[in-house]
């Protein structure tokens, strides 16, 4: 099932209420999510379904991917993160059960400045991380790559994050086409890096979160417990 097939479940219609959340829902997000996620809008079973049609299953809402406590923008940033390329469901339900929680309540907060956060946060800790894994691959441009990633590492708003990054996109092209090659020996360590910098960028945004004060954010101590 696509994202744009959504059906609501039997007796159910696809109009949403007002739901006044509590630590209670939460939880059941965070149990729902915990059962593992899947790429795509999946079926509304536990461990069948992507992360906002976790959070509609939880708080009884037809099955879809847009609870309408999700903001849009958030919205948007979860769906990307949920359908990349994660190493397996269960790397993708670890590292997004924090923002699954987080992002609750979230249709509350500006969704610009949430965006600029998570902007912001990838330009200082993803890009740098990817400059730095490239310039190990090719020694002939780890000072060109290091410069860039120390310009992206100190930014601190989005006019010095456009440049940071446009610089950095001019160190990488560079290497490009040997890092591709080189990437493609070592498959298995890819992908554990893959969903270190996934989990990271699922971080990125529930300090987003924090920072606009998203109502799931108070709740975040639910996701202490190992699952």
């Amino acid at each position: 099932m696509t994202r744009k097939q959504a059906k609501p479940m039997a007796g159910g219609s696809m109009k949403t209420k007002t739901l006044r959340l509590t630590k209670a829902h939460a939880a059941k997000v965070l149990e729902v999510v915990d059962a593992g996620l899947c790429s795509g809008l999946g079926q509304p079973t536990p461990g069948e379904m992507c992360v906002e049609a976790a959070v509609c299953f939880a708080l009884g809402l037809p099955h879809g991917d847009d609870p309408k406590c999700v903001g849009a923008a958030v919205r948007a940033f979860k769906i990307g993160l949920n359908d990349a390329q994660w190493s397996s469901n269960e790397a993708r339900a670890k590292g997004m059960r924090e923002v699954a929680i987080a992002q609750l309540g979230s249709d509350k907060i500006p969704q610009k400045e949430f965006v600029k956060h998570v902007v912001l946060g990838t330009v200082q800790k993803i890009v740098p991380l990817a400059l730095r894994a490239a310039a190990k691959l090719i020694p002939a441009h780890a000072d060109k790559l290091e410069a860039a990633a120390v310009a992206c590492d100190i930014v601190t708003t989005l006019t010095a994050a456009r440049y940071a990054a446009s610089d950095a996109a001019s160190a990488a092209s560079y290497a490009a086409s040997y890092a591709a090659s080189a990437a493609s020996d070592a498959a298995s360590d890819a992908a554990i890096a893959r969903d270190g910098a996934l989990s990271l960028a699922a971080s990125i945004a529930v300090d987003a979160l924090r920072k606009c004060r998203a109502q799931g954010v108070k709740w975040l101590g639910l996701c202490e417990a190992t699952p």
